[in-house]
């Protein structure tokens, strides 16, 4: 009875403390509001979404008047947003009636553009710098983020030769080769961040991409611009005061193309049995290469979750990705997250950024030469051992090389990678504190930036001692580790003024920058271990590095550093006329005594011409006319440390005083004169937007010279030490046209259709290999072949001609014996075992003349549809899989062709480096098909979007090459559309289903 009492007394207590608590909801009006929704020219739009942004939970869709009705606060938001226009946010204010007119999206002049230490609206832009929105990116399952603007970038060449392969990455270059020896990648800048990792970003991250093409724009990073520059801004937290929670997943299915018309075992009794040539009947009949391939399923979660407002806000993502690649072993997952939080003081005057992305990947790695042994096997071979069935059968006395699924099976090959990164950044709004009562529109504020990234990866294969090659050399297994560790930190301080005087603009900055590489690791090898359990977790329980002589081991350490002085002011009058001028100053660890520091300058300049007095008759048609033109100088310093500094090598062992002493001395010859790379670069553009910015683009002709080429030169010795010195000489070209056009065809409140063609022509010339000190010859031989027909150059790199250059024997067709016949130096027909060096000639070329692609976007009410072509023209590719397996000489398995279309080849005769073997490598294909629809979610509670696609990449491809798909074939480097190997991954086409949730 007493409980009870007490309970009472608590419960009456309660009642009267809610009573004196104030009660928010009988303050709160709620309002019925009504309306019409519109687009500028007054045209209804339908199935507009309205929704309460703060003042209530409810939300709506417009009818087929435009109307809607929706119940908020008296003083509440509403939103009103609908696809193709600018989303727009409304006070209530105590009203019940709110019409609103949407404008559509004018994304061709409104884009802001990131550019070198900032951005700039693309009105304003005087370089040449390509824009790439997260709307654009293609529909990728890959840890190459760069393949989602492949074909997206005029001047971006983007070519991954594995794409389906989980750990494969793809080259990139921008308007084409710039050097000899030294790195012909692009800078990646990352939020700001120069250098950063492709490997550690979410695709679901990635705002934007801005390519910096030209001098002018990349001139800015000095040593680092030859090879333009990519800049990569990630999203960032939401500032609308909400809690945003998505969930993205992709799910992905490749399955690999078979790209060699190879014989089966029937084929290879009927034919080449019976041929007389060299075989042998193994008695079984297997398909290798479906032996050895799979499905490649691949999978990605990413759960983002953002808030905040315009003083704080944060963004953090974490996902997981597990990828599987054609071949059956290969593997990679990884777990990953990035973290953004974004915060400014009370009145601006202080700003803090950090960002932090661990990244862990657990690898495993298939061989890598897999296919190419699973073709070239005799498909009469067995899988296991015949006489020992628990042995796989072994292939080296047959086929003279590894049994691919034995490999497979029993080897272990794996690695663990670990990549951090993080960076702050503090900024300090200056204007308040030293001109709190400034006259004209400024702003000054300066920042720093200190950036740090971390790469660890350990390496381990181990190799059972039940594998043929092992019980044929009594080694009781082998096994191996290694591992790689780099560090780079960054310190990057900048200062930024602006003022404008009525029609006067002007912008400055100024910066210094310092950067620190260090990278270090070892490996150990060992054999003989006592059972295979131990695998590569304890070498030193193997005996084979007990023997005299057996070394085993091997480390290393380097190091770098880089330090940077750099300014730029731009000058505008009212909009109209456009000047750009920067400098940075530059110096290297890396460079010789003599050459430590440079400068790298730039200067732009543009016309908007369309903002003239005298254009105003245009101006109900055209919206945006400029012309620009700029020249910049850049930098390559892509080249190992230490190399102008006298450093010391082993150099074996020498007997003194009874005992082997291992001798020391210098390493190579000292060159105190080493420096970057330099770039002369100029272009001339013309941007342009056209009726009611319906049609829009950017025409842009380069021209850039690569001077002071590095590379290996033969010296006289002495004075020289060594044969050959790495020194600054020789120069190179490259030109071309380049254009984005992009057409709004249809714009109707149900459908859209929108096309962008992208077009590059480009040419290249070596001017020269020497100077007045060093004197080389006029060309090199490039992209030799291997066994069994080894050392056979396909093409020649020479003074006055373009890279890709095919030199070899011209075909003159065959005599009645089947031996090959060519036409000699003088136009008579040979044998081809007669040639000579002085007989061949140049060919065909392996440089594409002409890249393109083109896109076309459909949205017919919630369905979305995109087409995605791209082609390369003009260009020959030697095809290397006919020469090694077209004719009946190989010793492996052969194509069909061998015995069909050649078969009439002598088998005693090599096949001839000629041009026989060389075909056109023009293609046009749909690269990408995706289909996509948008559930309309105004009625469900918690859900403001869920959106589901479906993607088929690689769909058909034509061409007239007989190989596989010539888009594979890599067009960068020294020696595009030439592969002299006969390894190869499969091309494959991709099954892409996307799920996106926004709670």
């Amino acid at each position: 009875m007493k409980k009870f009492l007490q309970f009472k007394i608590f419960w009456r207590m309660l009642m009267v403390a809610g009573l004196l608590l104030p009660a928010p909801s009988l303050s709160a009006e709620v309002v019925k509001v009504s309306g019409v929704v519109t687009d500028p020219s007054g045209e209804v739009l339908i199935g507009a979404n309205v929704k309460v942004e703060s003042g209530g939970k409810a939300a709506t869709v417009t009818d087929v008047d435009g109307r809607y009705t929706i119940d908020v606060d008296s003083k509440g938001k509403i939103k009103f947003s609908y696809v193709g226009y600018d989303p727009q946010t409304v006070n209530v204010e105590g009203r019940k009636n709110i019409d609103v007119v949407l404008s559509e999206n004018e994304v061709a002049l409104n884009e802001v553009v990131v550019i070198g230490y900032g951005t700039i609206d693309k009105k304003e832009l005087t370089s040449a710098v390509s824009h790439v929105s997260a709307k654009d990116f293609q529909s990728v399952v890959s840890t190459d983020v760069s393949m989602l603007i492949q074909g997206k970038v005029p001047g971006l060449s983007v070519v991954n030769t594995a794409e389906a392969d989980p750990n494969s990455s793809a080259s990139l270059q921008i308007r084409g080769v710039s050097s000899r020896e030294a790195g012909l990648g692009p800078l990646i800048v990352l939020d700001g961040v120069p250098g950063a990792s492709l490997t550690n970003i979410n695709p679901n991250d990635i705002a934007s991409f801005d390519v910096l093409k030209d001098g002018a724009a990349s001139a800015i990073y000095g040593t680092r611009g030859s090879n333009g520059v990519i800049v990569i801004t990630t999203k960032k937290g939401a500032q609308d005061g909400q809690v945003h929670t998505t969930y993205a997943a992709t799910f992905s299915w490749d399955k690999a193309n078979r790209d060699f018309d190879m014989m089966d075992a029937e084929d290879y009794r009927n034919w080449r049995i019976p041929s007389g040539d060299p075989s042998a009947d193994l008695g079984a009949s297997e398909d290798w290469f479906d032996l050895v391939s799979q499905v490649a399923f691949k999978q990605s979660h990413t759960l983002t979750i953002s808030g905040g407002n315009t003083n704080t806000n944060y963004r953090v993502t974490v996902d997981y990705r597990n990828g599987d690649g054609l071949a059956k072993k290969g593997n990679r997952e990884e777990y990953g997250g990035r973290a953004s939080i974004n915060h400014t003081t009370k009145g601006g005057l202080f700003s803090v950024n950090l960002n932090i992305a661990p990244r862990i990947v657990y690898r495993t790695d298939a061989d890598n030469d897999v296919f190419r042994r699973a073709i070239e096997a005799n498909p009469t071979s067995p899988i296991w051992n015949l006489d020992d069935p628990s042995r796989y059968f072994d292939f080296s006395d047959i086929n003279g090389f590894e049994n691919p699924l034995e490999t497979m099976a029993l080897a272990d090959n794996r690695t663990q990678e670990k990549i951090l990164d993080w960076n702050a950044t503090m900024k300090l709004n200056l204007l308040p504190l030293f001109m709190p009562k400034a006259k004209y529109s400024q702003t000054l504020n300066t920042q720093i930036t200190f950036a740090d990234h971390q790469y660890n990866s350990d390496y381990s294969v181990y190799e059972p001692s039940t594998m043929n090659k092992h019980l044929k050399s009594d080694k009781k297994g082998y096994g191996h580790r290694s591992s790689n560790n780099s560090r780079s930190h960054s310190l990057e301080w900048l200062a930024n003024y602006a003022i404008s005087i009525k029609d006067h603009n002007i912008r400055a900055m100024l910066g210094y920058s310092y950067q620190y590489w260090q990278n270090s690791g070892h490996s150990s090898s060992n054999y003989d271990f006592a059972n295979d359990g131990i695998g590569a977790d304890n070498l030193g329980s193997g005996d084979g590095a007990k023997e005299e002589g057996e070394v085993l081991m091997d480390s290393y350490r380097n190091d770098s550093k880089l330090i940077a002085f750099f300014g730029r002011v731009s000058y505008d009058w009212a909009g109209r006329y456009l000047f750009t001028a920067s400098l940075r100053h530059e110096g290297s660890s890396k460079f010789g005594q003599n050459h430590k520091w440079g400068n790298f300058p730039a200067v732009s300049a543009g016309w908007r011409i369309s903002e003239e007095s005298f254009m105003a008759a245009t101006r109900s048609w055209l919206n945006e006319l400029k012309i620009r033109a700029d020249y910049g100088e850049t930098g390559n310093q892509e080249f190992g440390s230490y190399i102008s500094l006298d450093t010391m090598g082993p150099f074996g062992y020498s007997l003194y005083n009874g005992q082997w002493v291992k001798v020391w001395g210098p390493g190579k010859n000292v060159n105190p004169d080493l420096h970057w790379e330099k770039g002369r670069n100029w272009n001339i553009g013309l941007d342009f937007s056209l009726f009611n910015n319906r049609l829009y683009g950017s025409l842009n002709y380069f021209n850039r010279r690569q001077q002071d080429l590095l590379g290996n030169y033969r010296v006289p010795m002495p004075p020289y030490l060594f044969t050959h010195t790495y020194v600054n000489v020789g120069t190179m070209r490259n030109t071309g046209f380049e254009f984005d056009i992009t057409f709004d065809a249809v714009r109707t409140r149900d459908f859209n259709y929108t096309m962008n063609f992208i077009g590059t022509t480009s040419s290249n010339k070596f001017l020269s290999f020497s100077n007045s000190k060093y004197v080389a010859d006029e060309y090199f031989d490039a992209a030799y072949t291997e066994i069994p027909y080894p050392n056979l150059p396909l093409q020649r790199v020479e003074q006055g001609r373009s890279i890709g250059s095919f030199y070899m024997f011209k075909y003159a067709g065959f005599d009645s014996n089947g031996d090959w016949l060519i036409y000699d130096r003088d136009g008579d027909i040979i044998k081809a075992i007669y040639g000579t060096q002085d007989d061949r000639q140049y060919v065909g070329n392996g440089l594409p003349k002409f890249t393109m692609s083109t896109s076309h976007n459909f949205r017919y009410k919630n369905f979305d549809l995109s087409l995605f072509f791209r082609g390369a023209f003009g260009f020959d590719i030697f095809n290397i899989h006919d020469f090694y397996y077209g004719t009946r000489n190989f010793s492996g398995n052969m194509l069909r062709k061998a015995y069909q279309k050649n078969v009439n080849i002598s088998q005693t005769s090599n096949p001839v480096v000629c041009d026989y073997f060389l075909e056109r490598g023009d293609y046009f294909k749909l690269d990408q098909i995706s289909l996509g629809y948008t559930l309309p979610t105004p009625k469900l509670r918690f859900l403001d979007k869920v959106r589901i696609y479906g993607t088929v990449r690689n769909v058909f491809t034509i061409t007239k090459y007989s190989g596989m798909d010539p888009s594979y074939f890599n067009v960068n480097g020294l020696t595009p559309g030439a592969h002299g190997g006969r390894g190869f991954y499969p091309t494959s086409r991709s099954f892409i289903l996307g799920l996106q949730i926004d709670f």
